[in-house]
């Protein structure tokens, strides 16, 4: 007889099952009885014996249609075993419920979305040729090709010249960190591609993403557009995957499965014999060193369009610009400013005693100063408290502002121009003309797709290489480069620093990328994180009034199968708890891993989430 291990869309492990039949079931969804109901499942595969422990097993109710090929269940169980995650939830997220729909025949109402209006683009932008040559004969057989772009338009560009390449039977993902992007990408396919080509991404309507699902179904969508989830578009062949800012954060999924997009995209194209192709203005240091270790074919095409001169400055001590800043404000106002600072508020309070930055008491974070409101606000936790006469930590009185936010920068320019009836705003990226000076927090700069701005300021930009994080100088890198494309090419880019002869400023001012991912990987290597080392993060919540003795447990479980455990350290949400597992044998890790959390599922007063290359380190 045989057996047939069938996964549901639930929080749970495979089942096994029974069939009459002897047939290839595997990819086709069945009915199957589960605790007094029936359920929609997938079939993984056929055994020829049932699992060990076994006695009694139920029958297969139906069978409905195929929904996956075995390539894209093959994707499915690697996708379930890399991020610690039941198959059944990794179900959950492949578009099963329109499958579904589709198989059982329930109509639905075509619908497409619209294209949207192109606004403000380049549209002379030229793509190079021989890159587009490289894509074309990459096609028929597994490749990974890094891509170094000059922007974000030039990587949507460069995707939709490689659509209008292809023979009409080609099926492409084209998938994109954000859902403008993706939109954006969409409208760009001439019209010929309305047939072929659909969107899928969160904010569509239930009816539009049930529309495309049908499409891709019944083998007229060949061209699927749009955000991370897009990579599990049930496309029944596939010739190629490209992924736009394939070191964005935005790609990796915050929920379970905490999956990273580029990654799955990696994989689902290897499964499937296709080549994938990476593109980003400032490539991700792992994925440099995979360059460098020949996984990836790298192609340069960053220098194709000029980019805005770069100047290193020293931070004034009591100033907040330098003289060099200040002239060019004084001067090319009216021709458009842009500031960028660190943070909102004032600025941030310190002791001149003790040497100690007020900190919130939940989180530990630094908490802002408002100057408006004589306020102190953590923005991690949303505490607000009224500022101090006296430090909380040594009582001295002698307690000073230090560090600048977007209150100081506002106070400092109406000083520059007490007399002058100035255009002056915190920056609003939907304005369509941008006029005298315009103010942002960095952290909230989005990228555009027509440079706005004659000049640029980075006020205070050693806070980002500061930031207590491994990749806190790939991110300050590229946070300077989502600058570069709000700056016309003629314009200049002024980055304020108390260290200008730091290496990396002069890597960033001269745009030497080579140099600093060499750099970056020595360090690295030195400390022994990414791409030298895996981590998986593990996020513990205990139960109501669990002793704190716990967590040591926890962490004796946990060091009995790793041979590095950091923390825990205390998150700000009660009674959670932070452990980061690292392990420099990277083949070993998911080995280890499952036999860890193995033990800790016998916990009954603890749960757990588990995240793999996690986005931050930041407890």
């Amino acid at each position: 007889m045989p057996y047939y291990d069938v996964s549901i869309p639930l929080r749970l492990k495979t089942l096994t099952y029974y069939y009459e039949e002897n047939r290839d079931l595997a990819g086709f969804v069945v009915k199957v009885p589960l605790k007094n109901r029936i359920y929609d499942g997938i079939v993984l595969g056929k055994r020829e014996s049932l699992p060990e422990g076994i006695t009694q097993i139920k029958e297969i109710k139906e069978v409905i249609g195929k929904a996956y090929t075995e390539g894209f269940i093959e994707f499915l169980k690697w996708l379930s075993n890399y991020t610690f995650s039941e198959i059944g939830s990794v179900l959950r997220v492949t578009f099963f419920e329109e499958i579904l729909k589709f198989l059982e025949n329930k109509r639905v109402r075509s619908k497409k979305r619209e294209r949207i209006e192109k606004k403000g683009l380049h549209s002379d932008l030229k793509v190079n040729d021989k890159t587009l040559s490289k894509i074309i004969n990459s096609l028929g057989n597994y490749k990974a090709i890094l891509i170094h772009c000059p922007n974000i338009y030039y990587e949507i560009v460069l995707m939709t010249e490689v659509i209008k390449r292809l023979k009409d039977e080609h099926t492409v993902i084209l998938m994109f960190p954000e859902i403008k992007d993706a939109n954006l990408a969409f409208s760009l396919l001439p019209d010929i591609y309305n047939e072929r080509s659909v969107l899928l991404h969160s904010e569509m309507s239930t009816s539009e993403i049930t529309s495309s699902v049908y499409r891709i179904m019944e083998n007229r969508a060949k061209i699927v557009v749009g955000t991370r989830s897009a990579i599990f578009a049930p496309l029944k062949t596939l010739s190629l995957i490209m992924v736009a800012e394939e070191g964005s954060f935005p790609l990796k999924e915050e929920q379970t499965p905490k999956y990273n997009a580029t990654e799955a995209a990696i994989m689902r194209a290897f499964i499937e014999r296709c080549p994938v192709v990476l593109l980003t203005q400032m490539p991700s240091t792992t994925s440099y060193f995979n360059v460098l270790s020949n996984k990836y074919e790298f192609i340069s095409d960053f220098d194709i369009i000029a980019h805005p001169q770069i100047r290193i400055l020293r931070q004034p001590y009591k100033k907040v610009f330098h003289p060099d800043v200040l002239l060019a404000i004084k001067i090319n106002y009216k021709e458009g400013i842009l500031i960028t600072v660190p943070r909102s508020g004032y600025s941030l309070i310190r002791c001149v005693d003790c040497g100690q930055t007020v900190k919130c008491d939940k989180c530990g974070y630094s908490m802002i100063f408002s100057k408006k409101g004589l306020s102190l606000e953590c923005f991690r936790c949303g505490i607000q408290k009224k500022t101090f006469t006296e430090c909380p930590y040594c009582k001295s009185i002698n307690i000073n502002p230090i560090g600048t936010g977007i209150e100081k920068i506002l106070e400092e320019i109406k000083s520059i121009f007490p007399s002058e009836d100035l255009l002056l705003r915190e920056f609003d990226l939907t304005s369509e003309e941008i006029q005298g000076i315009s103010i942002i927090q960095t952290a909230k700069i989005k990228k555009t797709f027509s440079p706005q701005f004659k000049y640029a300021v980075v006020v205070d930009f050693d806070f980002f290489l500061s930031l207590p994080d491994y990749r806190a100088t790939e991110e300050a890198f590229r946070k300077v480069l989502l600058i570069t494309q709000l700056v016309k090419q003629d314009g200049t880019i002024f980055i304020q620093t108390n260290n200008p002869e730091n290496k990396i400023l002069k890597f960033i001012r001269d745009y030497n990328f080579k140099d600093f991912y060499l750099q970056e990987l020595r360090h690295r290597g030195q400390i022994g994180f990414p791409p030298f080392a895996k981590l998986v993060k593990v996020t513990v919540k205990t139960k109501k009034n669990v002793s704190a003795a716990i967590v040591d447990e926890i962490k004796r479980v946990l060091s009995n199968h790793i041979q590095e455990v950091l923390g825990p350290f205390k998150a700000p949400i009660d009674r959670t708890y932070i452990f980061i597992l690292r392990f420099k044998n990277k083949k070993e890790f998911i080995k280890q891993t499952k036999e860890a959390l193995t033990e800790l599922e016998s916990f009954q007063s603890i749960s757990f989430s588990v995240e793999v290359d996690p986005v931050t380190l930041k407890i």
